[in-house]
């Protein structure tokens, strides 16, 4: 057995205990009893297969608390954070500190939503065309075209000496609306299939709660999956699981959406060589209707209840079939391009998936979700949000996966966060741990020490 093998076998006392591996790695350590209770309380959860619910306070030490009886159990664990910043600090400190530690390779990736990559495909299409405005727009084609041949990951984090909104960016970006998938000429060179390559080799996936509830919504709908197969999911940052499921498992239109997919409708058709005169229409006639639909939404700003859905419907049902025929249209005209449709079909989808969607949030009569709107500057904004993610979550996560995790400063239990993530028959008895034998170790830190 080597020597990184005997260190991952070492009692967790003798890594975090007084005199321990983790005092010896680091000079300025202070051995805390509620880190050592909290890494004894998610092993015993990830051996014994079962749900812990911890709050950690500051200062408790909680990501090493986790990451180690992670790679302890030789399983695959994702880790989900609600921060970019948490995410950085596993993947940058942590996680090297562990390494340096324990003198063993850990193997680790970092998924990031889809438009922080270029695309290389859009990349090579814009090549030539006259679609870039303004010398500034070449000047930024230029910096990125030089990159693109040296970079290893493709992140626009790397380019740090352009400006952080530049324009261009979402035309070359890597957002799944706009995707081939495998039928692209650069899939095995493209930077979302070398990071989807990484992660399945690895060990510890880090993301953000926004692309963990992306992945699970989408695995729900029977598309294929953002995320690689895992066994076990750790959650930080868990107070803000209920705001982010409630986001990826309910409904939204907004003119904003309508206005990306008239954009790249447009950006593909003539990279492609498509664009004529009867799709020029159709995208004219979305805009159009798109405003006018969205003109008519009541003008008060801020968030506001939707309740009067079947008046609206009486008053304004001309601007809102108009939309819906609009999208249904250009939908036909798209998958009708023959020999050329597979590469529309990303586009085809969306406008689909965008007349549904607002079919739902006008006509539907489901009881179980909560209906608004939202003007937010020039954005307007439809939403049905499901009014207690807490069975979609027991039926998509909880139930599917044997080891989860939850932990954080701050998870009230009286509070409206605690309620919603309570699960059959689990029981939350104090401020620090859930106590029932279906949230696992059954005890946690007594303390933030």
């Amino acid at each position: 057995m080597g020597e990184s093998e005997v260190k991952l076998e070492l009692s967790l006392r003798e890594f975090f205990g007084p005199g321990g591996l983790l005092a010896r790695s680091h000079p300025q350590y202070e051995f805390r009893a509620g880190q050592l209770e909290m890494a004894e309380a998610v092993e015993e959860a990830f051996q014994r297969k079962r749900h812990l619910i911890v709050e950690a306070g500051t200062g408790t030490g909680k990501t090493l608390s986790y990451l180690l009886p992670a790679l302890r159990s030789r399983r695959k664990v994702v880790i989900s954070t609600g921060t970019k910043n948490l995410q950085e600090q596993l993947f940058q400190k942590d996680i090297p500190f562990l390494r340096e530690a324990l003198k063993t390779d850990i193997r680790a990736a970092y998924m990031k939503g889809r438009n922080n990559f270029l695309c290389r495909q859009k990349l090579y299409d814009m090549e030539g065309q006259p679609v870039l405005k303004g010398l500034e727009e070449l000047d930024h084609f230029a910096r990125i075209r030089d990159w693109e041949k040296q970079t290893e990951t493709g992140d626009r984090a790397e380019l740090t000496d352009l400006p952080e909104g530049f324009s261009l960016w979402p035309r070359i970006d890597a957002r799944r609306e706009t995707c081939t998938g495998q039928k692209c000429p650069q899939f095995d060179r493209c930077f979302l299939t070398q990071m989807h390559r990484r992660a399945a080799a690895a060990d510890l996936v880090i993301v953000n709660h926004h692309l963990f509830f992306a992945d699970l919504a989408v695995r729900q709908d029977d598309f294929a999956s953002i995320l690689p197969d895992y066994s076990a999911v750790i959650f930080d940052e868990a107070h803000e699981l209920e705001d982010v499921a409630s986001q990826y498992f309910g409904k939204q239109v907004s003119n904003y959406r309508l206005d990306d997919l008239a954009r790249d409708t447009e950006n593909a058709l003539g990279l492609k060589g498509l664009a004529d005169r009867r799709l020029a229409r159709l995208l004219r006639q979305l805009r159009k209707h798109s405003d006018a639909f969205f003109e008519r939404m009541p003008a008060a700003e801020g968030r506001n209840a939707f309740e009067a859905r079947p008046g609206f419907l009486e008053q304004h049902g001309d601007a809102y079939q108009a939309l819906l025929d609009s999208l249904k249209a250009l939908e036909v005209a798209l998958a009708s391009l023959g020999e050329r449709a597979d590469e529309m079909a990303n586009l085809v989808r969306r406008a689909g998936e965008l007349r549904r969607e607002l079919q739902f949030l006008l006509e539907s009569n489901e009881r179980g979700y909560v209906f608004w709107y939202e003007r937010r500057g020039r954005g307007v904004f439809l939403q049905a949000t499901p009014i207690d993610v807490a069975p979609i979550l027991q039926a998509a996560l909880f139930e599917r996966y044997d080891t989860l995790v939850l932990t954080s400063a701050t998870l009230a239990v009286a509070g409206r966060r605690a309620r919603a993530l309570r699960l059959r028959p689990a029981s939350i008895a104090g401020p620090t741990a859930c106590t029932s034998p279906a949230c696992g170790a059954g005890r946690a830190p007594r303390s933030s020490s």
